[in-house]
């Protein structure tokens, strides 16, 4: 194997790594070492890497950057690729598929409207527990209003950056 170089053992890239993975484990539920793995394919030079490499870059076991791999392959944040002549397969990160999947998980936040309006619609009249779903209710109609204007904003910004 050739020597891998770009470790992260230089105390800012590590623990640069190390907030973003914390960050998607505290927001997303994704095991820290599948934040470190993005994290790193996110700023990594060439920007794509074996599983060995990953595994000798962040410390980590080769079953563990197996398991966290086709965790990110199937939410589709990285992708894999082999080529001719190359046993390893490669593994990047979608970065242009970012704004689809926070699109696709603000819209089923919105789904969550439409449970609210059937608890607002079973409990209308009761007080208390009214006003609680009123209060939930309001901020995802709100949500679900803001949404598609804000996303038309991003592909309409985006197309001036490209």
């Amino acid at each position: 194997m050739v020597e891998y170089t770009q470790r992260t053992d230089r105390p800012a890239m590590s623990e640069w790594i190390e907030r973003m993975a914390a960050y998607f484990e505290s927001t997303e539920g994704m095991p820290l070492i599948a934040g470190r793995i993005l994290a790193f394919l996110l700023i990594c030079d060439p920007p794509e890497r074996t599983a060995a490499e990953l595994s000798h870059a962040l410390s980590a076991s080769t079953g563990s950057v197996s398991t966290n791999v086709r965790f990110l392959l199937r939410l589709g944040i990285i992708s894999k690729t082999t080529r001719q002549g190359r046993e390893a397969a490669l593994y990047r990160v979608e970065e242009h598929r970012w704004p689809e999947l926070v699109s696709a998980r603000m819209h089923r936040m919105v789904e969550l409207e439409s449970l609210i309006d059937s608890g607002l619609r079973m409990f209308s009249g009761q007080g208390e527990r009214a006003r609680r779903l009123r209060t939930v209710h309001e901020f995802y109609q709100w949500l679900s209003e803001e949404i598609p204007e804000l996303w038309h904003r991003w592909e309409r910004d985006s197309r001036r950056r490209t």
